[in-house]
């Protein structure tokens, strides 16, 4: 940079203090809301990222692949980009023996768990009245809540986030038991007006195409590793309650081989043959037991076997809905993910490797939408700006008409004048910016040394978790300078346009 345009700019800066003060409070201004703005939403989207890695999803979430590409797979159930009133169904993980197989033939893998997703269900006692109705203002409290089946003792290695605070966590995975954190446990009591302890039964009642009910003990209440997180309704069960619970059992899937004592006959005759009059189709033992005074064994014998029914109302202990693995570098997740979903394709297996946002893809969808929400406010904010320091610069160019009108008189060129401007405004945007910049760094510590916590949950979504804090990045630091020094650069092109169109003779007129 030329010494002689230096001095120069500075002078001028000086000489007009009340506009050089005037743009560098606005640029200051605008730097310290954007650091201190992306401060907030960096932590959102890390503390978001942290408690779903490390709580729930692991660094790569494994499911099956829908076979609806509008339906979306998410650590909570299946959904539609479109809700048609219909939850699809959550596709099962074919072959996942071959799955784990691979997993533990992989550097990279270093902890897996396998499991089961009911999805949204409620909770309430086993012995409540079938006359029961909650009060008018307790129905704030309805103990909805997220059900995952886990195993324990792979659960347990993978994700070391569960502390039981009472109650014990199962030591074996064919244990049946069911654990709520504080959250469900103190809507339960609120709704229903009762305290809830360890041994009490409660029915779990699942939500889908058809409801399904599971009474189960409660064998403990547990806090999260982030005491912060919004994700605060999700609850354990064993493997085969959330089974159950999910509809997936031996009837849901295909029969493909049916006992021999299993009397078919009905099924090959029509409604007219069943219900004619002259072919009622009452076998003459149940004429006989209409005939006399039947005993309670007749009748639970009157259908005949119940062999295949309790058959396809047990548990497909085949099924499994998802696979959480943890990696030993983090950093390397998306190169394992695309070498995964690579090898599913050549494999012919029906499965898809996520990250954590997609796993949680409601969850993460908060946020984005939060971020891009102030992000927009921010842009909108540093255009208001710019147009501001542009109006005071134009002023100033014309204030300093004779000023201009001289130097060109005694020689200057436009590529002086213009390389004048230039600096003035380089000063002023870098001084405005780098003092902006350090209150905003000032600002975050004294913010998360307050500790502030937000006061409701949809806050808490949007911010991924009750806590509010500022992680200022050195990309967002530099990358605001940079947009302020630009931003300074463009404000000045009109005023400068004037500038150079100012002759020697107008000034010296004027």
């Amino acid at each position: 940079m030329n010494k002689t345009i230096f001095k120069l700019a500075l002078k001028n800066l000086f000489s007009h203090k009340t506009k050089t003060l005037i743009i560098m409070i606005l640029i200051g201004l605008g730097s310290f809301l954007v650091v201190l703005g992306l401060g907030v939403l960096n932590f959102a989207e890390q503390q978001a990222k942290n408690v779903c890695e490390s709580d729930f999803c692991g660094d790569i979430f494994i499911t099956g692949k829908p076979a609806d590409k509008d339906v979306f797979v998410t650590i909570a159930g299946a959904y539609k980009n479109v809700n048609t009133g219909k939850l699809p169904s959550m596709p099962y993980l074919s072959k996942i023996e071959k799955i784990e197989a691979k997993l533990h033939d992989m550097p990279e893998a270093s902890v897996f768990t396998r499991g089961m997703v009911v999805g949204y269900g409620m909770l309430r006692p086993a012995d409540l009245p079938d006359m029961w109705e909650p009060k008018s203002e307790n129905f704030a409290y309805m103990p909805y809540a997220t059900t995952l089946g886990i195993e324990p003792s792979s659960y347990k290695k993978t994700f070391e986030t569960i502390k039981v605070y009472e109650g014990e966590f199962p030591d074996s995975d064919d244990a049946e038991f069911i654990l709520l954190p504080p959250k469900v446990k103190e809507k339960y009591e609120k709704y229903y007006e009762r305290e809830l302890h360890v041994g009490d039964e409660v029915v779990v009642m699942s939500f889908g195409e058809k409801a399904k009910l599971r009474k189960i003990k409660v064998s403990g209440f547990f806090t999260f590793a982030h005491p912060d997180t919004a994700v605060q309704d999700v609850l354990y069960t064993d493997i085969n309650s959330a089974r159950m619970l999910a509809g997936v059992t031996m009837g849901a899937r295909t029969v493909t081989e049916i006992p021999q004592s299993i009397d078919l006959s009905l099924a090959e005759k029509s409604e007219d043959d069943l219900f004619s009059d002259d072919a009622v189709g009452v076998t003459e033992e149940a004429e006989s037991i209409t005939e006399k005074k039947a005993t309670a064994e007749d009748l639970e014998n009157i259908l005949g076997s119940t062999e295949l029914r309790n058959q396809l109302n047990m548990a497909d202990t085949d099924a499994w809905h998802f696979v959480t693995v943890k990696l030993k570098d983090p950093s390397k997740t998306s190169r394992v993910i695309a070498d995964l979903n690579k090898w599913f394709a050549e494999e012919g297996l029906i499965a898809q490797a996520l990250p954590w946002d997609k796993a949680v893809v409601q969850y993460a969808a908060a946020i984005k939408m939060t971020r891009t929400l102030m992000i927009a406010v921010l842009v909108l904010l540093a255009v208001v700006v710019l147009i501001v320091i542009m109006n005071t610069l134009v002023v100033s160019v014309m204030e300093r008409t004779a000023e201009i009108g001289t130097m060109r008189a005694i020689g200057a060129k436009r590529s002086f004048v213009r390389r004048l401007f230039y600096t003035e405004s380089f000063l002023l945007s870098c001084v405005g910016a780098l003092c902006g910049i350090t209150l905003a760094i000032i600002a975050g510590l004294i913010f998360n040394a307050l500790g502030i916590r937000l006061p409701n949950e949809t806050m808490a979504v949007m911010f991924g978790g009750y806590k509010i804090q500022t992680a200022i990045s050195p990309v967002a630091v530099l990358s605001t300078l940079a947009a302020m020094l630009a931003a300074g650069v463009i404000a000045n092109w009109y005023p400068v346009g004037l500038a150079l169109k100012i002759s020697p003779l107008e000034a010296i007129n004027k």
